[in-house]
C-alpha cells in the first residue's frame, strides 16, 4: 500500500509540476482556487522539513487558510512562507497549531515521499551532469541516492576521473554525505 501511494503522489506531483498549462489572470473562482491549491498542496508535499499530511489547506478566492498539526513555531512559519510564495495567493491565515509531541508518520524503515523524491531526483540529476562531462565515461559510473547520501560504484580510468566524479557529487543540491565506492582501472 506504501508503495502505491508513494507513486500515485509521485504521479500527482510530476503531472502538477511538469504541466504546460498555466493559471492566468482569466482564470476565475473554482478553477483558480483549484489551480492554486494543487500548487500549494505540491510544494508542502516535497518540503522535507514538512509533513503535509497533517496539513489543511482551503483556497476561497485566493485567500489560504493553513489549519492541521506541526512540531514547532520554525514548521508553523515555513508553511505560511511556503504558501505566501505561490504566486496568485492574495492573504494567508496560517492556522496551525504547535503540538510538540507531533511526530512524522515516516519510520527509521520508511521515507518520506518528499525525501523519496529528493533521491530521485538527485540520483537523475547526478547521473546526466556526469554524462555531459567530456572527461568521464559515466555508463561505467553507478550512481544511488539514499536519504541524501550518494554511493558511487564503477571503475574510472585514472586518479583525476576519480576525483572529479567524488567532488561532482559532493556539491549536487541535496547531498549530504558521498560515499566512495569507484576503483580506479590498471
Amino acid at each position: 500500500m506504501k508503495l502505491k501511494t508513494t507513486t500515485l503522489a509521485t504521479l500527482l506531483a510530476t503531472s502538477l509540476l511538469a504541466s504546460p498549462v498555466m493559471a492566468n489572470d482569466s482564470w476565475q473562482g473554482e478553477a483558480k482556487d483549484a489551480w492554486l491549491a494543487g500548487k500549494l498542496e505540491t510544494a508542502l508535499l516535497l518540503n522535507t522539513e514538512l509533513n503535509s499530511f497533517t496539513i489543511d489547506t482551503d483556497i476561497n478566492e485566493g485567500s489560504v487558510v493553513l489549519s492541521g498539526k506541526v512540531r514547532n513555531q520554525t514548521q508553523k512559519d515555513l508553511a505560511g512562507e511556503i504558501a505566501e510564495n505561490i504566486d496568485g495567493v492574495t492573504q494567508v491565515t496560517n492556522n496551525l497549531t504547535i503540538d510538540e509531541k507531533h511526530q512524522q508518520p515516516s519510520t527509521d524503515n520508511e521515507k518520506s515521499f518528499s525525501r523519496t523524491w529528493h533521491d530521485i531526483t538527485v540520483t537523475a540529476g547526478l547521473k546526466m551532469e556526469l554524462a555531459a562531462h567530456e572527461t568521464l565515461e559515466a555508463s561505467a559510473i553507478n550512481v544511488s541516492t539514499d536519504n541524501g547520501v550518494v554511493t558511487l560504484q564503477g571503475t574510472v580510468k585514472n586518479a583525476a576521473e576519480h576525483d572529479l566524479a567524488i567532488e561532482m557529487a559532493k556539491g549536487y543540491d541535496k547531498v549530504v554525505e558521498v560515499k566512495d565506492e569507484l576503483v580506479i582501472a590498471n
